[in-house]
């Protein structure tokens, strides 16, 4: 029996084989909106806006109005409805008391990852602070945030990263934030950074973003870059090599090998969890022909390893 069929007392307690874990999911929610806003009066109009508003994303949903104990447990209900034994939220708001209240009442169903920006003056503590509360690493948006991973101003942050054993997802390509720069969307700029920190895991999402055969490239040279498969992967669109999504996921196991690949949603709050995408990518799994032990290191060991969702390794 899987987790996800398990009794609700056992849902925080260790995966098995068979198991599903999202890697790559999102948090928004009108208080954490309120809490972000409030403590930054330069935020983005387009913060401001979805405060105002109650209404996120393109297509102007509706924000959950829901206290962080309450999000716990609708978001757990929400991966029960899904059969998703557990999950990984990717924070894009930085330093929120509301996503460490989250963290402690998930109690382990759904993991976090904080946002920090390296350059600032008080990242180090900052990330002290986050991990102390029980994230299990950081989200980079480099893209959003316009800066490179290998400017040497970041290097004290991952200096402490490596030593509390924070795991880095990173947003690398095209975003549809509207302020976001591809001046900085090119994956490659991690090499010197995964050269130099060997043992810390870097998690390129997103399959790169339309930026697969730099991450293809950087997986080969680093071995401890790996690669989610979060979201729609419509960059598959516009790549000239009309990639199908089967295509992609065996370019990425070739490259990088079944223990670097974690499945990904990149479901939000707003909209109801992406069934569609975890069933389009399992599928795609199956047409490659790719193994039971494989898959499961894709849907879920990977992840629980990366991420210590089943303790500490």
């Amino acid at each position: 029996m899987s987790m996800a069929d398990s009794a609700p007392e056992a849902l925080n307690g260790p995966t098995v084989p068979g198991d599903i874990v999202d890697a790559h999911v999102h948090l928004f929610s009108l208080p954490l909106l309120r809490e972000f806003v409030e403590a930054d009066p330069s935020a983005s109009p387009r913060w401001k806006k979805a405060l105002e508003e109650g209404k996120w994303g393109r297509r102007q949903e509706t924000l959950p109005d829901l206290d962080a104990a309450g999000m716990a447990e609708w978001y757990a209900a929400r991966l029960d409805d899904a059969g998703i034994a557990k999950a990984v939220v990717v924070s894009v708001l930085p330093n929120s008391q509301y996503m460490r209240e989250f963290v402690a009442a998930s109690a382990g169903r759904v993991a976090a990852l904080c946002n920090i920006d390296p350059r600032t003056p008080d990242a180090v503590a900052l990330l002290e602070r986050e991990m102390a509360a029980g994230f299990k690493g950081v989200k980079l948006l480099p893209v959003n945030r316009c800066y490179h991973l290998s400017d040497p101003v970041c290097r004290p942050f991952f200096d402490r990263a490596a030593e509390l054993g924070a795991a880095i997802t990173i947003h690398y390509g095209v975003t549809v934030d509207p302020t976001g720069d591809l001046r900085y969307a090119d994956p490659t700029d991690l090499s010197p950074v995964a050269r130099d920190y060997p043992e810390m895991p870097f998690v390129i999402a997103h399959f790169g973003a339309g930026y697969l055969h730099e991450a293809l490239r950087l997986g080969y040279q680093c071995k401890n870059v790996c690669l989610d498969s979060s979201g729609t992967n419509n960059w598959m669109d516009y790549d000239p090599h009309g990639y199908t999504l089967a295509q992609v996921f065996d370019r990425a196991l070739t490259a990088f090998g079944p223990e670097r690949v974690l499945f990904g949603t990149d479901s939000g709050t707003t909209a109801p969890y992406r069934k569609w995408i975890a069933y389009q990518q399992r599928r795609a799994l199956e047409e490659i022909g790719l193994g039971e032990r494989e898959r499961d290191l894709v849907l879920r060991a990977n992840a629980g390893r990366i991420f210590r969702l089943d303790g500490e390794v």
